[in-house]
């Protein structure tokens, strides 16, 4: 919808004085006093939210601190499957908007939307001297309306709200108290409350009021992508965003809500049919009435079916919720994994996580939290000397007390005998083989230079196997190694002689090989599906 500049003038000034008692809810007590009283035009420039580009524009020409906000989080669905969440700003360019009822200049330029024709709004008039109401006036956008009448050279707070509807409740007699008590009942049929409030002294040279209304309740658009190899989604069923709250009470004076006390079980989601099957779903929009002051509390849960299983989405305390914002919720399912075969066939689920890693880390974003243990060939988790948790290898790079130098049996890694959970085990030579063959190598950082605190680097076979450089530990005495430098990672595949196992390994960024070295080196372990 294109904006609008909607100007509601009075006929003339006369024409305003004439209608004056029959058309103006005014104070009784309330007396011209300084030149008479001025019709009010009124500039409706449209609306828009805290984050959009106009508002952190304005905000940061004021040298304001508020900083719109990026919220990442991510919970691992199986050893497989990620699910990547984003809450980003929903912000739309400035659109100039035109002075369409005297074909004037352009005037404005405001982001979000305009209020369409028939949405009606309410301006009511409180005298800044000392907080007391003196007028209202509803108006109809797209109709002509009769004028708010002001005192000349007379200090006021204007407030404007609307309801984005083509209705406004009758004025209360909390409307029209001092503005310091002032209120308005939020409306959970109509959650869309907009609102403006504007210090204003009309005079003969300024009687003109530009309004800019914002949104007062958070809205957020749900996006969901299936990624690579997860497969389609073909229905999304029982969608809710939460938690949101079905009453609140708005104070006129600044525009904030209190008295939020009944929640909901959600907001409801819904994904229009027309997109489905479909790699991304994107919701209708959603106005949600909460604000989780800087905690990231907010919810999403769906019965989501990808590639025809369907499966139960829960993300709890995943996101912030801020009154004021426009958002997108993005949610990514990413299959971890790689081709075993050319020309992208023959694609293979691999755990998102090295062995002994932080699951609830990122597993597509380099760090620390996602190197894992380090593993002897053919060792058990927390089997002594033959194993070193992600804790202590990041904790001590020298010398391993207790680092055991015995050989183990070659059937130690064997089917069900390797340290990967059900349904997964340690990759063989030639599924390494086939990894490096039929994928296109690249890296994720630029110092590859040894270091025990370089944790920035990672080796991509495609673009869904994310192996960190974790380096490995010496055979000798468990020391570590090449961090950052070096990516390693074992076979279940015994070598030519007792002494020795196949691994896959990337020196530097750069050619992968697949070859044998001592079993007695610590290294990294990645699980593949059965």
């Amino acid at each position: 919808m294109k904006n609008k500049l909607y100007i509601i003038k009075g006929a003339s000034i006369l024409f305003s004085v004439f209608f004056l008692n029959s058309c103006r809810s005014t104070d009784a007590d309330d007396v011209l006093t300084s030149g008479g009283a001025l019709a009010i035009n009124m500039n409706l420039l449209g609306a828009d939210y805290s984050n959009s580009t106009t508002a952190l524009t304005a905000s940061l020409n004021k040298n304001s601190s508020s900083v719109s906000e990026v919220q990442s989080h991510g919970v691992l669905i199986d050893p497989s499957t990620f699910m990547g969440v984003k809450l980003s700003p929903s912000t739309e360019g400035g659109r100039t908007i035109a002075n369409a009822s005297s074909g004037a200049k352009s005037t404005a330029v405001v982001s979000g939307n305009s209020l369409g024709a028939g949405v009606k709004f309410r301006i009511i008039a409180y005298r800044q001297s000392n907080g007391a109401y003196h007028t209202y006036q509803d108006y109809t956008v797209g109709v002509t309306a009769v004028p708010m009448m002001l005192d000349n050279g007379v200090p006021y707070d204007i407030v404007v709200y609307s309801y984005g509807t083509a209705s406004l409740p009758v004025i209360s007699s909390g409307e029209q108290s001092n503005i310091n008590s002032a209120t308005v009942n939020y409306s959970d049929v109509n959650r869309d409350f907009m609102y403006q409030k504007i210090a204003f002294t009309p005079t003969n040279a300024t009687n003109t009021l530009n309004i800019t209304l914002r949104h007062k309740v958070a809205q957020i658009t749900t996006i969901l992508n299936s990624v690579n190899n997860s497969g389609n989604i073909t229905a999304i069923n029982s969608g809710i965003l939460t938690s949101h709250y079905t009453n609140g009470v708005y104070s006129l004076s600044s525009g904030t809500m209190s008295g939020r006390t009944t929640v909901s079980s959600g907001v409801a989601l819904n994904f229009p049919s027309s997109g489905f099957p479909g790699a991304t779903q994107i919701s209708t929009p959603v106005f949600i009435n909460n604000d989780t002051g800087g905690n990231a509390s907010g919810g999403f849960s769906a019965n989501i079916t990808v590639g025809g299983i369907t499966k139960t989405f829960n993300l709890p305390n995943s996101f912030k919720i801020t009154p004021e914002n426009k958002s997108n919720l993005t949610i990514n399912l990413s299959k971890c994994g790689a081709y075993l075969g050319p020309g992208n066939t023959q694609w293979k689920d691999f755990m998102c996580h090295n062995l002994g890693a932080d699951r609830n880390a990122d597993p597509f974003i380099p760090a620390a939290a996602i190197h894992g243990a380090k593993y002897q060939w053919g060792g058990g988790t927390g089997e002594a000397g033959k194993y070193y948790s992600q804790a202590n290898d990041q904790s001590n790079s020298g010398a391993i007390l207790g680092w055991n130098n015995a050989l183990i049996p070659d059937d130690a890694w064997s089917a069900g005998k390797d340290p990967c959970p059900t349904g997964y085990r340690i990759p063989t030579k030639e599924q390494w083989e086939s990894v490096v063959n039929n994928n296109v190598l690249s890296t994720i950082g630029t110092n590859w230079t040894e270091s025990v605190t370089n944790f920035d680097n990672v080796v991509k076979f495609g673009d869904y196997l994310f192996l960190p450089a974790a380096g490995f530990r010496l055979y000798s005495n468990g020391a570590l190694t090449s961090r950052g430098n070096i990516s390693v990672y074992w076979s279940s595949s015994i070598g030519g002689n007792a002494a020795t196992a196949y691994l896959m390994s990337v020196f530097g960024g750069a050619d992968a090989t697949v070859t044998t070295t001592e079993r007695r080196y610590g290294m990294s372990v990645r699980c593949i599906a059965e």
